[in-house]
Order: C-alpha cells, then structure tokens, then sequence
C-alpha cells in the first residue's frame, strides 16, 4: 500500500469522528432545548411573568372600636401616602432628594425617609411619608415617571374621636418597629398597634391582607394594575365601657394625676377605666416631633402610664376590710369586742399612730372600719398574725395580675415571711405586721386589683377576671372565696357606715338616689415619715407640702348599697385624705352612674341578702 493510501484512510478516520463528535453535540442541544422549551415551559413561563407582573399585599381595613353603646372609639379615614420598594429604586438618594424639591421637605423629613427605609428589608414595599394633601399627592403623580420604585398609596389612617378620655385604654397605632416584627411576624403595612386595645387584639383588628397584582416595565416601573383584592375587613371590637361615664370620669380627674374606674360586680366588665394626666392618641398616631415625646416620657405626673393598672401603691385603710375578714374567718375576736383608741398604740418600745391624735376611745370592728380607726388594727395584727393576712390578700388576687385583656399589668407585692427572705436575706418583724395591717409597708396593689377585691366584698365573695370586651354571656368566677356569709355583713356595715354615718370617714360623700345609697371605704396612704418633733409640734398639713411629698388618697365602694351591682376605685396621686379627695370623686362618679338607666340594669344579688347593710 502506498503512503497516499494510509494517509487518506486516516483523513477519513479523523472525518469520521468529527462528524460524530458535530451529530453528538447536536443532539445534546436538541435535547437540553426540548427540555427547556416543553419540559419546563411552565416554570419559565411563571418566571418570565414574574419579571412582569408584581404582587404585593394590600393592608385590609381596620376593625372599629366602639363603646359598649356603639359610639366610636377608634375608626379609619383616608390617608394620601407614599410608597417605595427599596430594590427598584435606581438611585436612592437622587429618589430621595427628589421627593425632597418636589414637595419641599426639610433636611430632617428627607433623613426620616431614609431611616425608615433602613429598617426594612430591601424587596418590602414601606411607606416613606403619609397625610400629604391633595395638592402634594396631585404633584407625585404628575411626576411618577421620573420616580422609579415611588408609588403613591391612598390608604388608611387611624382616628380617634375622643382621644384624650380613653387614651390609655384603646390606646394607639403608630409606625412598626424591630419589637413589633417579632412580636408579631406577619404585619403587612407599616402601621401596628402599639397600646391598649389596638395592641392587645392586633391581630384579631388588622383583618386578612388584600393581594394586588401589577405590570411593570424592565426597570420595575408601574405600568398598570392588573388585579385587585382588597382582603377582608378586621373584626370590630364593641368594648365594655360606657362613653359618656368614661368621659365624665376624665373631665372629673383634670388636672390630677391618678386613676377611676367602675367594675360590673357579676361579669367583671370595665364600665369605665380611666388614667390621668392623658395624651392626644392622634398625635401619637400619626408621630410627634422628639421634643414633644420626650416631654411626655419625662412628666413627673407620667401620662403615657396607665395607672389603673400599672400603678402600684400602698392600699392603706381600704386593706382593712381584709384584715378584719381574716380575723372572722378563723374566730380571732368577736366583732363586738371593743378595743381603746387613744391615738398611740405603743408595742416593744415603739409607737404607732392612729391617724387622728385625739384617738377614737373604744371602738368594735364595725365601728374601726366606719371611722378608720388605726389603733384597732394595730391590736388585730398581732391576734392575726402575717401569715393569715397574706393568705388572705391572695385569696382576693393581690400579688398577681387580674387576667384584664390589656397588657403591661402589674402584679403587685403581698409581704410575708418568705417574700421577706427572699427579698431581704432577713426575718419577718412583728412591727412590719402591724405596718401591714393597715395597708402600708410592703404592701402593693393596684387600683385595678382593689376594684376587683371591693367587687369580691360586694357580691359575696366571688373573685371575677376584669373584663374589657362587652360580652352578653353568663361568665364564671375565677373563685369562690367561700366566706362566710354573716362575716361579710359585718365588713359590709362597716362599709355601709363608712359613708352614711356622720362619724363615717367618707360621710361628706354620701348620696341618694331612687333609694340607692353608696358604702365603701377610704384610705390616704402616707409617703413620707414623719418625725417625733414634727408630731409634737404639729403635722404639717399636705396643702403646705410639695406635691410629692403629700399623701395618695383612695377610696373604694359600691352601689347600690342593698343590691351591689358596681364597684368603684379611685386611687389620687398625692391628693391628700381620702375622704377629702378620692370619696368625693367617687360619689360624683356613681351618681352619675345610678342617673343613666341605660347603664343600670337590674341584677340578682350574688351571695345572700343582709338587712343591715341597708340599715
């Protein structure tokens, strides 16, 4: 074989194989485009639309508040807004600066913006600016083809129409933050409720969200919408209180600080609850300028704080009623057993003052309770002893929240020997039971917490959870504190001439209406001490004292007297006495309950029936 014949055989070999190899390569292309083209048409399809089409969520509408009445509390109205998508945005400090010129914002507002894109992540939609006017919104979109990623939003803003009276209670929503998102994972918009009701049922008021599906250009521009959902309405909320006494009760608290609310004896309603100094719930909802807030965190009368159930403070002589019981239950004294009052209580070498100098001489349990008589008390503490007085305060729910459906309660403080160890790395001293048994000391409790005691007081014994949602359902105690029934008409007298006897403490606040009287019981509960030479020379009187040197006044009653049906706390931040301060705002409160027939309902007295309490 010549050399050309070898040399054209291998140039056919090597034909061959490139041939094969072209054919190979061929066909492996042919089959990776009929996978993409058929096999995953679908999936590409989907992805090439999702290049077109964008879909976000649309917050829904948010439930109303009303008053048990169904006056409005809390509802929505419009609210001109803009809207960005950080990731479509081209440029954002050019955007930024924009919006800036075009509808004249200062340095700050622009640096806001800016911030509050920073806390989300980039691909969620967030609202940059809100309550714009008409003519603003009208200059956005005229411009919106120059504004990538801006989108202007008519959407919904929270109003309150009487925010100061029930400020702390509804409370607020306002702008969303980091402790809000792990609150509550799911928010959509950038508004979430942040107090009172609108924090506590979130979830139950903001509703399902709306989806809303629009075309976009290549560089994420709005080009039109193509679909509209706009979710499902929040759940409107009917509370349990009753506008026009929460709003008398506010008017009644101006210029004080402190806290007044009226329970339902048998379903543990919330007539009224109402917190004083307040605050505007739409400036707070539609943000305040630092100056204002910081003025407001930083007010010695705290009016952000909800002191109905956040303040804690000393019962003082309202605690009494407990003691006394504690006593009964386990037959320490017989009721009728009178003890001397002269003033001064001297035990181991120290002195114990009752709270008038001239002392009450000798008085029984009804009579100690009618005019508060320290001195008596100070003699029971030693018969009963810490222990029974601590089971009993937790009998009646002190040193643990009440279950209200707010949050941010207070539990409060029951002292005792193991609280004492625990705390103090110390022993229980006899005097410190002497300071219990008329409700100083340790003792802590708030005004939420002796509502629900005098409610306990009032309808025989039965502990109820505070309620804030109207309900019109038979609701079942949290317990029964099974006392005995002829123990409790003995307290119940002592309430009763409380404020019907003219020895009574609470007397200048007596009233009578349609043959309802009011009993309860007052207390003023010292904040300072007061010195052996002061006392020898003279109590200086709280109206010659620093606000908050003066004493808190309490007072804690029920009407009607012969068929309770609601319980009132009144507790006053450095008001001074307690029948002169907190009694009177309670009778004007309960008159004006017993006026409003739409509020009064007959009810059947829980426990049984005594006389001698209408006597």
């Amino acid at each position: 074989m010549s050399i050309y014949d070898t040399e054209g055989q291998n140039f056919s070999r090597r034909l061959l194989m490139l041939g094969g190899l072209q054919a190979g390569l061929f066909l492996v292309l042919a089959g990776r485009l009929q996978f993409l083209q058929v096999a995953r048409s679908d999936v590409y399809a989907t992805l090439a639309e999702a290049n077109r089409v964008n879909i976000s969520q649309i917050s829904a509408l948010r439930g109303r508040i009303t008053d048990r009445s169904g006056k409005l509390l809390a509802d929505n109205d419009r609210n001109l807004q803009i809207r960005m998508v950080p990731e479509q945005v081209a440029d954002m400090d050019v955007t930024l600066n924009d919006l800036g010129r075009l509808l004249n914002l200062d340095r700050s507002a622009v640096n806001e913006m800016r911030r509050k894109i920073s806390r989300v992540p980039s691909f969620k939609p967030v609202v940059v600016l809100e309550d714009l006017s008409w003519d603003a919104f009208a200059a956005l979109n005229l411009n919106l083809p120059y504004l990538s990623g801006v989108e202007p939003v008519v959407g919904q803003k929270r109003v309150y129409p009487h925010a100061q009276s029930v400020a702390h209670l509804v409370g607020f929503v306002g702008t969303k933050t980091r402790e809000d998102l792990r609150r509550v994972d799911d928010i959509v918009g950038d508004h979430v409720g942040r107090s009172g009701i609108e924090r506590h049922f979130e979830r139950d008021l903001r509703g399902t969200p709306g989806v809303r599906h629009v075309e976009v250009n290549a560089i994420g521009r709005t080009v039109r919408e193509l679909q509209s959902e706009p979710g499902e309405k929040g759940r409107d909320l009917a509370l349990s209180i009753d506008l026009d006494l929460q709003i008398f009760s506010a008017q009644r608290l101006k210029g004080l600080s402190g806290s007044a609310m009226v329970m339902d004896i048998h379903s543990g309603e919330m007539v009224s609850m109402v917190s004083a100094p307040s605050f505007d719930l739409n400036k707070l909802s539609r943000g305040i300028e630092v100056e204002e807030w910081e003025r407001l965190v930083d007010h010695e009368r705290k009016p952000l704080v909800n002191k109905a159930m956040r303040g804690l403070y000393a019962p003082g002589s309202t605690f009494k009623m407990l003691v006394a019981l504690a006593a009964l239950e386990d037959k320490l004294i017989d009721p009728e057993e009178k003890i001397s009052c002269t003033g001064i209580y001297k035990f181991a070498r120290e002195e114990f003052h009752c709270w008038t100098s001239q002392g009450h001489g000798p008085v029984n349990m009804i009579d100690a309770i009618e005019r508060s008589c320290d001195t008596y008390f100070y003699d029971l503490a030693l018969r009963v002893g810490i222990d029974r007085i601590e089971s009993m305060a937790r009998r009646f729910g002190f040193g643990k929240s009440t279950g209200i459906d707010l949050d941010g309660e207070k539990s409060g403080t029951v002292p005792g020997r193991d609280w004492k160890r625990a705390n103090y790395d110390t022993g229980w001293r006899t005097g410190e039971t002497i300071i219990t048994a008329i409700g100083q000391g340790y003792l802590l409790a708030t005004p939420l917490q002796l509502a629900v005691m005098t409610a306990a007081l009032a309808n025989g014994g039965k502990l109820l959870q505070p309620r804030i949602i109207k309900t019109d359902n038979a609701v079942e105690p949290i317990s029964e504190l099974r006392l005995k029934p002829e123990n409790l008409a003995i307290v119940q007298r002592g309430m009763y001439r409380s404020v019907n006897r003219p020895d009574g403490t609470a007397y200048a606040s007596s009233l009578l209406i349609d043959g309802a009287r009011m009993s309860g019981k007052t207390g003023t509960v010292q904040v300072r001490r007061i010195s052996k030479d002061e006392r020898l020379t003279g109590v200086i009187p709280n109206s010659k004292l620093d606000w908050h040197l003066r004493d808190h006044s309490l007072f804690v009653g029920y009407v009607p007297h012969n068929n309770p049906r609601y319980a009132v706390s009144v507790v006053i931040e450095h008001g001074g006495g307690g029948g002169q301060v907190a009694a009177p705002i309670a009778r004007d409160i309960m008159v004006q309950l017993l006026k409003n027939k739409n509020i009064v309902r007959p009810a059947k007295l829980v426990g049984k029936d005594n006389s001698e309490v209408a006597s």
